[in-house]
């Protein structure tokens, strides 16, 4: 067995740093001892933290005007051409650029007679949109007010204003269809918001036709949301998106940094770049939205059996407390469910390889063979993205608080009748295991399910993926996952 370890920071407003207070929390990267579960981490410096109600700016901007006429914005969409409205009705409903197959199906939808109200609505039918919104499936115990505060930040990156929300709000109330309104929203666009608007499908439709020009690209949801998660009514914004395609096509986006002065890492960079890519996807594939991740790659050699260690930069504190302690969040966690980097311009993640290059295999596809000698560099990575976005602990392995100040948001659902014989609660988890989900023997951060991607230990020639656990355990740390990609959750 070879071991996997997890990381943490955590960023605490004291001028003393953090001090080594378990094997889980160090202030430094350091080796791991050997043993199941046993890890090392990686730990931000000390700085001041980001307090609770530190969210979006409050928009300046008013509210679209809705139109008088009912004919007049389907119209004014029609004219803009069948690929741009398509276009902006992914964007307004699912945050992202159209993938190329369901471009040319609506396309021929239009073309076939069915009207732009009409494929509005079948948009909100759609899996995807009904998985994301709650009040699409179930209107009447849904939220009007977060299905409409999505839809404006997805097609012109703000919040609604008070008056605005109100008026749609009675729009929907009086029995509008949901994909009248929509075209209603996009076409009455003036000024700022039409310019970011504009400046989205471009960018979206560029990212579709990097898709059909560059050899061996493929579609990838992450990219999609990604390439128009920076676009902004700034023709700036419009070219670095531009600029970024050349950047994209693995890892949904994400800028991977190798930081390599010894050059061990060098006759691996590619392999590396590949696999920490595709390890990404595989989370990045079930998130409802997106924002740039940074994420460094380092290589110190540990202990044998210790694989690799991560975390994400800085902890942030989310504005809660439990039993006097505060609660602190993932700083790439939060980038993704905010829109804003605590971590500025710099990394938001670093993982740090400890294995014998030798001994992995970068495969950068599930699908790729998995040699029954060598370990699987593709698991790892991905494992060690759970850690960066929320497995992580400030407890010991009795579950006992290790630090006096804070425990992290997981830290909330961990609990149990015993030392060492711990449980995650979170809800979600709950529901997608069939009970509390047992943790390892040797700390919480991990789960004590071996098959799982979230357990300790991998075996040469094993591989993971992704599973519906993992991705529960992140939906109860508040993170925008979904679970439709899974029979039977939504």
């Amino acid at each position: 067995m070879c071991q996997l370890c997890t990381g943490f920071s955590a960023l605490e407003s004291v001028s003393s740093g953090l001090k080594q207070f378990t094997p889980y929390f160090s202030p430094h990267p350091g080796p791991a001892q050997q043993g199941e579960g046993v890890l090392p981490a990686f730990q931000a410096s000390s700085a001041a933290s980001l307090l609770a109600g530190q969210g979006l700016d409050d928009p300046s901007v008013s509210i679209n005007q809705p139109l008088a006429a009912s004919g007049i914005a389907e119209n004014a969409l029609e004219s803009s051409g069948s690929n741009a409205l398509v276009t902006q009705l992914y964007i307004g409903y699912f945050n992202r650029a159209p993938d190329p197959a369901g471009l040319d199906y609506w396309i021929g939808q239009l073309h076939a007679g069915k009207s732009a109200i009409a494929i509005a609505g079948s948009f909100a039918q759609q899996p995807e949109a009904l998985d994301i919104y709650s009040y699409l499936s179930n209107p009447l115990s849904g939220s009007a007010d977060s299905f409409l505060t999505a839809i404006y930040d997805n097609l012109f990156t703000r919040l609604p204003d008070a008056a605005g929300l109100a008026y749609w709000k009675g729009e929907l109330g009086a029995g509008k269809p949901v994909g009248r309104m929509i075209i209603d929203i996009i076409s009455g666009a003036q000024g700022n918001d039409k310019t970011v608007v504009e400046n989205k499908v471009v960018t979206a439709q560029n990212y579709v036709a990097h898709l059909a020009d560059a050899t061996g690209e493929t579609f990838r949801i992450g990219d999609a949301r990604r390439v128009l998660a920076d676009i902004d009514a700034t023709s700036a914004s419009v070219s670095a998106a531009a600029t970024s395609l050349q950047n994209l096509g693995i890892g949904n986006g994400l800028t991977i940094s190798i930081l390599d002065s010894s050059g061990t890492l060098a006759p691996y960079e590619t392999g590396i770049r590949q696999s920490v890519a595709a390890a990404w996807d595989m989370w990045a594939a079930h998130f409802t939205r997106t924002a740039p991740i940074e994420v460094e790659i380092v290589y110190q050699r540990g202990d044998t059996g210790v694989l690799a260690y991560a975390g994400s930069v800085l902890e942030v504190f989310t504005g809660e407390t439990l039993n006097g302690r505060r609660i602190s969040q993932s700083g790439a966690a939060s980038e993704l469910q905010t829109g804003r980097d605590p971590n500025g311009t710099g990394a938001d993640a670093r993982i740090t390889i400890s294995a014998d290059l030798g001994r992995l295999v970068f495969r950068d596809s599930t699908d790729d063979p998995m040699p029954r000698d060598k370990l699987d560099a593709l698991s790892i990575f991905a494992h060690e993205f759970g850690h960066v976005l929320g497995f992580r602990s400030a407890l010991d392995s009795n579950g006992n608080p290790a630090q006096t100040s804070f425990i992290t948001n997981y830290d909330k659902y961990v609990s149990g009748p015993s030392a060492n014989s711990l449980n995650f609660t979170g809800p979600n988890a709950v529901e997608a295991h069939g009970g509390a989900v047992m943790l390892a023997s040797s700390g919480p951060s991990h789960l004590g399910i071996g098959g799982d991607l979230m357990a300790s230990s991998l075996s040469s020639g094993q591989t993971k993926v992704v599973g519906v656990l993992d991705l529960a355990v992140l939906q109860d740390l508040g993170l925008p996952v979904t679970l439709a990609a899974f029979d039977g959750f939504a």
